[in-house]
């Protein structure tokens, strides 16, 4: 999955916590040594770093929602939650508490995330030299069935008994630990070699494939056992096909590297005055403070706002190119994975 650098406040927003939403006049607990109400727990949670990030996150949510919902779908999320769930096979339950989340909010974090690739492809600019790059190794959709097993054992059995004429997909409903892609023969949502969330080691043994062929040896990837085969591989067209899913992954690759996180508060931070975001009670200083640290950096930042090259007009575009040797510098040229992911 991606891996932001702002993963912390993502976390933390994902947790669910709704203390800000408290009736502060009422009392929570009671006992011998007196009565929390909502107003002290208040007082004291929104004091803390915790607190200060969860009320960002709440707010950078609202407003990534807000400007850029409509450009993420839910079938998107979902898919990239199933590829990514089906490679971890029986163990994703166990990841999940590792990470002290759930599928939903899971899910959340990949949504969040995916808004926020859209809203920096507003801000930061993609060049056409970048795009060009990323299309020379860019491999369009894939689509593979998997079976994804927790031992060595396990896998060369799967494998023995494919060589012995025996369906993938039969295997796959009796052997795979992902319970998902087992009902369906393994088959997985279709992906490039541009996602965040497929195993780089998965694109690159599916690119290796003929179609209606599967891998002769099993994939470690996540502590799992994978042998996946080829359904079908889209043929490759023009760039001018794939600028969007190039832009965004080149913005993801941009957001992953740890230098940018100034550059990524800022941006934040202009989303947020596009959002006309205003704290409105005085009552909690730190949770202003927490708000104004991303505000006034964006009003303060010295970058320029423009549009993604991939959404630009051919007209723009050849102008973007004429300035993309001047511009380069302020650019970075898969999660999504991905995330991701990890």
């Amino acid at each position: 999955m991606r891996k932001f650098v702002w993963t912390a406040i993502v976390l933390l927003f994902l947790a669910g916590s709704a203390y800000l939403a408290l009736n502060t006049s009422k009392v929570l607990v009671t006992s011998k040594a007196g009565a929390i109400t909502e107003a002290k727990y208040m007082s004291s949670v929104t004091k803390t770093s915790a607190g200060e990030q969860l009320f960002v996150s709440m707010v950078m949510n609202d407003s990534l929602e807000r400007l850029y919902g409509s450009s993420v779908s839910t079938t998107t999320v979902n898919n990239e939650y199933t590829q990514e769930k089906a490679q971890y096979g029986s163990s994703w339950s166990s990841f999940l508490s590792e990470e002290e989340t759930t599928a939903k909010a899971y899910k959340k974090q990949i949504r969040t995330e995916l808004l926020l690739v859209q809203a920096v492809k507003n801000y930061h600019k993609v060049t056409e030299a970048q795009l060009k790059k990323a299309y020379k190794t860019y491999t369009p959709k894939m689509n593979v069935s998997i079976i994804t097993v927790s031992s060595s054992s396990k896998a060369d059995t799967v494998l023995k008994n494919l060589k012995a004429g025996k369906s993938f997909a039969s295997q796959a409903k009796q052997y795979s630990g992902d319970t998902t892609t087992a009902a369906n023969g393994g088959k997985m949502p279709s992906f490039d070699s541009a996602s965040p969330v497929v195993s780089s080691k998965i694109i690159a043994a599916a690119k290796a494939l003929k179609t209606g062929e599967y891998s002769k040896k099993a994939i470690s990837v996540n502590s799992e056992y994978i042998i996946l085969k080829l359904n079908s591989k889209s043929k490759k067209e023009s760039i001018g096909s794939y600028r969007d899913v190039l832009a965004d992954s080149i913005i993801n690759k941009w957001i992953n590297t740890s230098s940018n996180s100034t550059k990524i508060q800022k941006i934040i931070g202009k989303v947020m005055n596009k959002n006309d975001v205003q704290v409105k009670t005085s009552q909690y200083p730190a949770l202003k403070n927490a708000i104004d640290q991303y505000i006034v950096s964006a009003n303060t930042s010295s970058e320029t706002s423009s549009t993604s090259t991939s959404s630009s007009s051919s007209s723009s575009s050849k102008s973007s190119s004429s300035k993309s040797g001047s511009s380069s510098s302020k650019s970075s040229s898969s999660s999504s994975s991905s995330s991701s992911k990890k």
